[in-house]
């Protein structure tokens, strides 16, 4: 409690836990909030808010994407993703595509999206 109100007194956040962000993180959230918000990424977009090249920072997640749209649930080119009806549906198997933490586990989990 003491360091409570020392964080207050101090005019800062009195906050001891958490998660700190990577620059990585940041990214990944942007790009998940635009796909699942809007159901379109521009690349030009996102490689100008964060210097980089996405074709080559995502190659993995774009070699996932193009099955997705060989599938018919979105459509990608070189200027970015546009999720189709079939793939609305789906938005979040999509965007898990770029949760790097979930291609990190190696074990099973417990929930599935279906």
């Amino acid at each position: 409690p003491d360091d409570y109100y020392a964080c207050i007194d101090a005019n800062r956040l009195p906050v001891f836990r958490g998660v700190q962000l990577t620059a990585d993180d940041r990214l990944r959230r942007a790009v998940i909030t635009q796909l699942i918000c809007h159901f379109v990424l521009d690349f030009r977009a996102v490689e100008t808010a964060y210097d980089i090249d996405f074709a080559e920072y995502f190659a993995l997640e774009c070699e996932d994407l193009a099955d997705m749209a060989n599938d018919g649930l979105l459509t990608l080119d070189t200027y970015g993703i546009r999720v189709r009806p079939a793939g609305r549906l789906l938005i979040r198997n999509i965007c898990m595509v770029f949760d790097h933490y979930l291609r990190q586990q190696t074990r099973q989990r417990f929930s599935k999206v279906i």
